[in-house]
């Protein structure tokens, strides 16, 4: 168990370090800079996911679980969840693997989104709430996925993943080289340069995301457990732990794979000389923590975040899950134009109002 959800994790943390990859940064730059880069590599590993997973499930190698659609959490987690993305500054996964990089910012957004999680499920403060709002399930064409809705083959929703991945590579190759580029140390070997010398590309980054996911479920059926990736209920499991239980035990897969990615994002930003530790400031870290809260209870309420609905469930065409992530992207729009694009705007207007300085004064 260790060994398998820990490596699967570090590999994983890696990837999400080279890459750069965080969905707060894909979704948000679709609003603000108009930039479809991260978005990109996001609808490739979707597609190369969809492939290995659908292919394991037709080989009866995995099985897919019962996954409700409860459409007015999902809309509603989904939409708290993408509004504390933009404050905590990353995504559950983005948050993880800026832990490795030596951002403290990070670290504390994390254990507040444990602490959102754990008081949003079981016992929780907020789990009577999280309940409420749960209860409310349905089904379209009497299923809950977007194939059995449709009354298709998932095989005709993975060829149009494919298609639009294509339509991107197609385009990218057409895109001009840029003017500039990053010096590379010429002394290094090529491998190092290749893997290290710069950021990855998105079609790699995008590739290798998909395939650690699909990864991901052959190491945890290995240990029992028939799910891929996942970041919150694990994250909300490793605080109980270490305030509660302490019973070794409970923890697992999905708690290894945790522990893991920042293990392995410190090994690829160390090794490329990115690592550096870095503390917000007070106003900064009020932020972390609320986003990290919002983003636990958010989570919780959608049963996934980024990760366990954006790239697994929307992998899987879960209503539950594309909606969820549908009503994230929404929210991180919101949230960019909440707190980043109004307080530009209300800082330029109090700038230009402000009285000019009079010669002599």
């Amino acid at each position: 168990m260790l060994l398998a959800g820990g490596l699967t994790g570090v590999l994983f943390g890696f990837v999400l370090q080279r890459g750069r990859f965080c969905m707060t940064s894909g979704f948000r730059d679709l609003y603000l800079t108009r930039d479809a880069t991260l978005f990109k590599a996001y609808v490739l590993s979707l597609a190369i996911q969809s492939t290995g997973i659908f292919a394991l499930h037709a080989a009866g190698i995995i099985k897919f679980g019962n996954d409700p659609f409860q459409w007015l959490a999902a809309s509603v987690g989904g939409l708290i969840f993408g509004l504390s993305l933009i404050l905590a500054g990353g995504c559950a996964s983005g948050t993880y693997y800026r832990i490795g990089e030596g951002m403290v910012g990070s670290l504390v957004a994390a254990v507040f989104y444990g602490i959102g999680a754990l008081a949003s499920r079981g016992t929780g403060a907020l789990a009577p709430l999280t309940q409420q709002i749960q209860a409310p399930t349905v089904t379209l064409n009497g299923s809950t996925s977007l194939y059995g809705a449709l009354g298709v083959s998932p095989w005709i929703l993975v060829a149009a993943l494919w298609v639009v991945s294509l339509a991107f590579l197609l385009g990218a190759r057409r895109t001009p080289a840029p003017a500039w580029r990053a010096p590379v140390e010429e002394s290094r070997s090529r491998l190092w340069r290749a893997v290290f010398g710069r950021g990855w590309s998105w079609p790699i980054t995008g590739a290798a995301v998909g395939v650690v996911a699909v990864i991901a479920w052959l190491t945890s059926i290995s240990t029992g457990r028939m799910a891929g990736l996942g970041i919150t209920g694990a994250t909300a499991g490793l605080l109980r732990f270490l305030v509660a239980s302490g019973d070794v035990g409970a923890l697992d897969w999905n708690s290894f794979l945790v522990l893991g990615i920042p293990v392995g994002s410190f090994i690829a930003a160390r090794a490329a000389g990115e690592f550096r530790l870095r503390a917000p400031g007070p106003a900064r870290l009020l932020q972390h923590i609320a986003g990290g809260l919002g983003m636990g209870f958010g989570a919780t309420l959608a049963r996934g975040c980024n990760i366990g609905n954006g790239l697994v469930a929307v992998s899987q065409f879960s209503l539950n899950g594309w909606t969820a992530t549908l009503f994230t992207i929404l929210g991180t729009w919101l949230g960019a134009y909440l707190f980043l694009v109004l307080p530009a705007r209300r800082a330029e207007a109090a700038q230009a109002g402000a009285p000019g300085l009079v010669h002599g004064d």
